[in-house]
C-alpha cells in the first residue's frame, strides 16, 4: 500500500495491475481503477499512483463491480443473518432478501435491517403478509394482491419484486395472488414452489409464469430439472425460451452437483447466481458468492459469464442498472477477488452433501463500498506495520 501527500491527490483509492472484468461495459484486461467521492472516477491502462491517496497493488487480482446477491435471508426467517457481517466479506455489496417480509412486517424489516446496513439491502416482498414469521406461507387469507401492491407502491425505492415459496396447499392462489400483485407494480417475482401432484413444474413455468420471473433453487432435487438418464427436461428449455429465468439461490438443500454439471454440460446455465444465505447454508456448505461463483467454474462456466451473472444481470433484474458496473461516476462498489490455487473440496445438498474436487477456489480479498475499503482480508489497502509511531515516553 502506498499513501500520497493530499495535495497532489486526485483519487481517493487506487486499485493498480489487476484484472478488471465488468461485463456492463465490455471490459476484461488489465486495468486500473480509481475512485473519488465514493463513486467510480477512472479506469483505465495506467493510472498514476501519485494521484491516489491510497494505491492498493491487485496484481494478479480479479477486480469487478460488487457482487449482487439475488436471494437471502436477513429478516423473518429463523435461519436469518446479518447482512454486513456475511455479505461483505464475500465481496457481495447489493443483496436482495428473498420474502422474509411481507406487507405487514416490511416495516420493521427496514427500520431493524435495510436502514443501519451499510450493504445495500433490498427486498422481494411475500405475498404472506407477514412474510417468513412463524408459519404464515400457508396461510392464504394473509396472502392479498392489492395490499401487497399497495407497499411496494409505497417503497419502491427498497421494494424491486414479490416472492412466492412454501405453500404445501393443492392450488395456485399464492402464486397467482403475487403475479397479480407483481402485476400491478411493474416488478418481478420470484418463485420457491417444489412440485406436487397438483402443481408440476411445467404447468407452473409454462402456464402461469411471465417473462422475467424467476425459478430460484434451479439446480435442486426438490424441483428436479433433469430426468434419470441426466437430460434436461423439455419444459425447462420451453420455460427459458418463453423468458422465464433461472436462479441458482444455493442455500443449504438446492444445489446438486449432479444436476448441475448435467444442466451446464447441455447448455443451461443460470441467469443469475445466488447464495440463498442463512445460518445454516453458511455452515454446512460456504454458501457464499464467491464460494457459489466457484463451483460453478469448477463445473466448466466461463469467470466472465460468473461475473456478469453475479454482477449486472442481477442489478438488471432489480431494477438497478446503477449497480453491478464499474462506470464513470457510478456507486464505487468494487470486489477484489482471488483465484487461488490447491486442492480444494467443494460441497453440495440435498444429496448428503457430497464432495466435488477442483482446483481453484475464488476467495475475495477486498470490499469497497461506496469508496470505502469496507474488508480488506491481507491489508492491501493498510500502511506496514512499521509506520506505527513510538508510543508517548510521557504516559
Amino acid at each position: 500500500m502506498t499513501t500520497t501527500d493530499a495535495t497532489t491527490r486526485k483519487y481517493d483509492l487506487l486499485l493498480k495491475g489487476g484484472r478488471v472484468i465488468d461485463p456492463a461495459n465490455n471490459i476484461d484486461g488489465q486495468f486500473d481503477v480509481a475512485t473519488s467521492g465514493g463513486h467510480i472516477a477512472l479506469v483505465d491502462k495506467d493510472i498514476s499512483p501519485a494521484l491516489a491517496r491510497t494505491v492498493a497493488d491487485v496484481s494478479g487480482m480479479v477486480v469487478t463491480p460488487g457482487l449482487v446477491d439475488l436471494h437471502a435471508h436477513f429478516y423473518g426467517y429463523f435461519g436469518a443473518i446479518f447482512p454486513d457481517a456475511h455479505c461483505l466479506p464475500g465481496g457481495t455489496t447489493t443483496a436482495v432478501d428473498a420474502g422474509g417480509a411481507g406487507h405487514l412486517t416490511f416495516d420493521d424489516f427496514n427500520e431493524q435491517v435495510i436502514a443501519p446496513a451499510t450493504t445495500n439491502v433490498f427486498a422481494l416482498l411475500n405475498i404472506a403478509g407477514e412474510g417468513m414469521v412463524g408459519e404464515p406461507e400457508q396461510d392464504l387469507d394473509g396472502m392479498d394482491a392489492e395490499l401487497t401492491a399497495m407497499k411496494i407502491a409505497q417503497r419502491p425505492d427498497l421494494i424491486v419484486g414479490v416472492k412466492v415459496a412454501h405453500y404445501m396447499g393443492p392450488g395456485w392462489e399464492p402464486l397467482d395472488r403475487g403475479i397479480q400483485a407483481a402485476e400491478d407494480t411493474g416488478v418481478y417475482l420470484m418463485v420457491d414452489q417444489s412440485p406436487i401432484h397438483t402443481r408440476t413444474m411445467a404447468e407452473m413455468m409454462l402456464e402461469h409464469l411471465r417473462p422475467g420471473d424467476m425459478v430460484t433453487h434451479c439446480y435442486a432435487l426438490s424441483k428436479p430439472m433433469t430426468d434419470v438418464n441426466d437430460k434436461v427436461k423439455p419444459h425447462f428449455f420451453e420455460a427459458r425460451e418463453r423468458g422465464v429465468q433461472f436462479d441458482v439461490g444455493h442455500g443449504a438443500g438446492s444445489f446438486s452437483f449432479r444436476i448441475a454439471k448435467a444442466a451446464i454440460d447441455q447448455g443451461f446455465i443460470p441467469d443469475t447466481v445466488s447464495t440463498d444465505m442463512h445460518r445454516a447454508s453458511i455452515l454446512v456448505n460456504q454458501a457464499t458468492m464467491p464460494e457459489t461463483m466457484t463451483k460453478l467454474l469448477a463445473l466448466g462456466m466461463d469467470l466472465p459469464d460468473i461475473v456478469k451473472r453475479s454482477t449486472w444481470d442481477p442489478a438488471v433484474a432489480i431494477g438497478h442498472p446503477e449497480l453491478g458496473n464499474l462506470g464513470q461516476t457510478q456507486p464505487a462498489d468494487i470486489a477484489v477477488l482471488n483465484v487461488t490455487e490447491g486442492e480444494f473440496g467443494l460441497v453440495d445438498n440435498g444429496t448428503g452433501n457430497r464432495v466435488f474436487k477442483t482446483d481453484k477456489r475464488i476467495v475475495c480479498e477486498m470490499t469497497v463500498k461506496s469508496g470505502q475499503v469496507v474488508w480488506d482480508k491481507n491489508g492491501m489497502s493498510r500502511d506496514d506495520w512499521s509506520t506505527t509511531p513510538p508510543t508517548n515516553p510521557a504516559l
